[in-house]
């Protein structure tokens, strides 16, 4: 039996790249299935073995060598890629254009992209296709907050909770609770919209600027290291930074409510082009 391996990171406390693999969603029959971390390389060739990469933001220099070592694992096997995207910490807004794809997805036999609009064979992340999306869910909230473990928003008295938070019913049941979604989370955004929310993206890296359906994404001027101060008499005695946790300014977040939208079809349509893809690869592999 042919073996089908998928490769993305399953080493983090971050519920969105546990979720992102198409192995969870879909059936390859004839083929024996495995995921693997994204950290974990193949030291051999093994015939016969086809790989996935992805899903989540591994397209981002410290995956590239490791990319390229799956490539040249393979043999006799093919390498699709599916739901991958970029990331680049410096300037996002910016570098999302600029982006230069070439040197990860060369001799990749199917592309599946999941950033929408970089003319590259667009699959949004495998992630739409749970069952989690189907239960009904009515707002309790005007806004909650959903942060990213290391980018975290604050906002004294809105209901909060990060993407630590490992249950995916739990997490859908919290971004469902809110009529509107403030989230640095990549995931909060994306599972947010799926479910029929607006949502306020504050986004860290360029991977926010590949949603297809596009959440508000408020204009952050800088990240900063979160800072602890221990004052006497209006003199700081000491003073650390934590290198795990960064937050923004964002005093003016109510202005940017208006400026949410719905996007009704969006669960549908990303589910359609997972499915096609899902058929793109059974077409390649038999």
């Amino acid at each position: 039996m042919s073996h089908l391996v998928n490769y993305h990171v399953r080493h983090s406390i971050n519920i969105g790249d546990w979720f992102s693999s198409p192995l969870l969603y879909f059936d390859f029959p004839g083929f024996q299935t495995e995921a693997k971390d994204i950290d974990n390389l193949p030291q051999a060739k093994v015939p016969g073995h086809h790989l996935i990469l992805g899903g989540g933001g591994l397209l981002f220099p410290r995956f590239l060598g490791g990319i390229q070592h799956l490539k040249n694992y393979v043999d006799q096997g093919k390498y699709i890629f599916w739901g991958v995207g970029q990331q680049s910490y410096k300037d996002p807004s910016l570098t999302f254009a600029q982006f230069d794809y070439s040197p990860y997805i060369e001799s990749v036999d199917l592309l599946g992209i999941r950033d929408y609009g970089v003319g590259l064979n667009w699959v949004p992340c495998v992630s739409c296709m749970h069952q989690e999306f189907d239960r009904p869910r009515v707002p309790q909230h005007e806004v909650v907050v959903f942060s990213h473990k290391k980018f975290r928003i604050q906002v004294p008295g809105l209901p909060t909770l990060t993407n630590e938070s490992m249950d995916f019913r739990t997490v859908l049941d919290f971004l469902g609770s809110g009529e509107t979604i403030l989230t640095s989370s990549f995931h909060g955004a994306y599972w947010g919209t799926l479910l029929g929310r607006k949502v306020i993206a504050f986004p860290f890296t360029s991977k926010f600027y590949g949603l297809k359906h596009s959440p508000v994404l408020y204009p952050v001027k800088k990240w900063k290291q979160k800072s602890y101060k221990l004052s006497l008499f209006g003199k700081t005695l000491y003073e650390s930074r934590d290198p795990n946790w960064f937050e923004c300014e964002m005093n003016d977040w109510h202005s940017w409510l208006s400026e949410g939208q719905n996007y009704p079809s969006s669960l549908q349509e990303c589910r359609d082009r997972n499915q096609w893809f899902y058929q793109q690869v059974l077409d390649l592999l038999t």
